[in-house]
């Protein structure tokens, strides 16, 4: 009898148990609408609605700044209507997550690497290609690619997996560092082993240019250097800095190859089924906010430069408009590589669109 009461108990804590979770007893399952697991909340001024924007930058970035800038602004924009809540750290998972789960419909923003996204998208790999953004410095002409139609293909075949591209956020330009080698040159690079991400096209633009491309995580980059395994490696100033590549490197070269963009996506079905008036006040932020965000990048980067001059470990070594070209000249390669599977006439349409 003792027993049977026993497990009787405990089939009754199970149901209520799943009772509870039914009824959205736990805010890491919110109860879903048509637009997915959205949160909609009833409130005096008519329904909030509650979106998720998951990344993986650190909550000290400037990247962070500027997704909390955007949660403000269409906060604002929709009366308190929709709330975006920032979540950095990938505290709700990594990029691959993240994008899961916006076709899931647990999370409706992210701001992904760029080559998180070629299983979703041919065309947005020409944004890894080397050297493709021509002078890193000049915002406006940047802009004039990243922030016009003139990236439509990757824009729609984004669409078509559920994606919709509403920024072209950006982390800084990349640059190499070496350890021991002052590199000036193509030339210079010969034989260096350069650690890069795991990318077809960075791996392939470090190879043609005469280095020996090792990818590997980017945990492991700090030890590597350390202990001399490699010779070197490729990041915005942002992450030599908070990494200390800086005490262990003793040059950079700011070859800024490339114009590291971050998209802001959000979910398709969590924008579609949103009110006309918030899809308007969200895409009036998103097209506003994005040079913002550069301008708080490039601070930031800028900042963490200095604090690598004021260490006093590392020499920075800025290439001349006919030394970066030089090198933009040697990666050509990689553009005929890959400009089939990219498409020619895209890339062709992004490089002419800035000499207009």
């Amino acid at each position: 009898m003792k027993r049977w009461k026993m497990f009787a108990c405990m089939i009754m804590t199970c149901i209520m148990t799943a009772s509870l979770m039914g009824c959205g007893g736990t805010t890491d399952t919110p109860p879903a609408d048509d637009g997915g697991n959205t949160q909609v909340e009833n409130t005096e001024s008519g329904e909030k609605i509650v979106w998720r924007l998951a990344h993986t930058c650190a909550d000290t970035t400037a990247v962070n700044d500027a997704a909390l800038l955007l949660a403000e602004r269409v906060l604002e924009a929709t009366d308190g209507n929709l709330v975006i809540e920032v979540y950095p750290n990938s505290q709700l998972g990594g990029n691959r997550e993240a994008l899961e789960g916006m076709q899931f419909g647990t999370i409706e923003a992210t701001i992904p690497n760029v080559g998180m996204l070629g299983g979703y998208s041919t065309s947005v790999s020409a944004l890894e290609l080397p050297y493709l953004i021509e002078d890193v410095t000049d915002f406006e002409g940047a802009a004039a690619v990243l922030n016009t139609d003139v990236i439509d293909p990757i824009r729609d075949e984004l669409a078509e997996a559920g994606f919709l591209w509403k920024g072209s956020w950006y982390q800084g330009s990349r640059h190499l560092t070496t350890t021991k080698t002052p590199v000036r040159t193509p030339a210079d690079m010969k034989g260096l082993k350069i650690r890069t991400m795991e990318s077809e096209l960075h791996m392939a633009h470090f190879n043609t240019i005469g280095a020996n491309a090792v990818p590997m995580a980017f945990s492991e980059v700090f030890t590597a250097l350390q202990q001399g395994a490699i010779d070197g490696q490729e990041n915005p100033y942002l992450n030599i800095y908070t990494q200390g590549m800086h005490e262990v490197q003793g040059y950079v070269i700011e070859t800024a190859h490339i114009f590291d963009v971050i998209p802001l996506l959000v979910s398709k079905s969590a924008y579609e089924a949103l009110p006309a008036e918030y899809q308007e006040a969200l895409d009036k932020v998103c097209e506003e906010i994005v040079l913002d965000e550069w301008e708080l990048v490039q601070k930031q980067n800028e900042e963490c430069k200095q604090m690598i001059l004021d260490a006093g470990k590392t020499t920075i070594i800025e290439l001349s408009v006919e030394e970066r070209q030089a090198f933009r000249d040697a990666a050509q390669p990689v553009y005929d590589k890959f400009s089939d599977q990219i498409g020619a006439e895209f890339i062709q349409s992004i490089i002419d669109a800035q000499h207009q």
